[in-house]
């Protein structure tokens, strides 16, 4: 963060002195998580009804969702835009054209495995809180280093596999196949357990902020953050469980 420069207008006596000036907060924070989760639960809820209607327009859903949505991460990651909130708004409408399909096509498949998908995204999420809370794992800059090191390797690998699946007839072997035996089981554990570590890292990420005196702007991208290691979490629930399903 631009907040641990040794640029005295970067920190926090700095910020300290400006009357009226607002801050990043918790609260704040958690109003705007919110409202992103509220705007993906309605685009999911929407593409749901839309499917159910005409289920061929399932995989295109998908596809503008999840194109639209990767080309407009891309933009705010590079850009980091000055007032971020309504192109990170509109990105979680893509993405819940993305979510609420594949959920329906997962559900179609193995009855009651969206349930239980998101069940086990909140019970990681209240273990990584409360690992986060009792100071149990820390996110110090090596933490971060390498787990967004990992992130990135796997980010990369899932857009090898979608170029395989857009010019051949192949994709990358044990990822997202749900029967892929023992090796694609654990290969869906080490993609949640590295998931999970990176929303210690948004958790690291909103504390430092608020304690900086992080602009209120700031909020925005730490919602931004929570949301993103959210949908993937539960997206490789999803496949876990799928896998796991297949392998009795």
């Amino acid at each position: 963060m631009a907040y641990n420069s040794t640029n005295p207008v970067f920190q926090p006596k700095f910020w300290n002195t400006i009357q009226g000036y607002d801050r990043m907060s918790y609260e704040g924070t958690i109003q705007k998580t919110g409202i992103l989760f509220g705007l993906l639960t309605l685009s999911s809820l929407a593409s749901i009804v839309v499917g159910f209607a005409y289920p061929t327009i399932l995989s295109p859903l998908i596809s503008i969702g999840g194109v639209c949505g990767f080309c407009l991460y891309l933009y705010l990651l590079f850009t980091r835009p000055e007032n971020p909130q309504t192109l990170i708004m509109i990105y979680a409408l893509f993405q819940g054209m993305v979510i609420g399909p594949l959920t329906l096509i997962f559900e179609e498949q193995y009855p009651g495995i969206a349930l239980n998908a998101g069940f086990a995204t909140l019970g990681v999420i209240g273990s990584m809180l409360t690992i986060y809370s009792l100071r149990i794992i820390r996110p110090t800059p090596t933490f971060n280093k390498i787990f967004i090191s990992l992130t990135l390797s796997i980010m990369l690998v899932y857009i090898i596999d979608w170029l395989f699946l857009l010019l051949t007839p192949y994709d990358v072997p044990f990822l997202h196949s749900t029967d892929a035996g023992p090796i694609g089981i654990l290969v869906s554990l080490f993609i949640i357990f590295v998931a999970s570590m990176m929303m210690i890292s948004n958790f690291g990420m909103i504390e430092s902020g608020v304690r900086m005196g992080a602009p209120k702007k700031q909020e925005w991208w730490g919602a931004f953050g929570i949301l993103i290691t959210v949908i993937w979490l539960y997206v490789e629930m999803l496949r876990l469980l799928a896998k796991l399903r297949n392998s009795r």
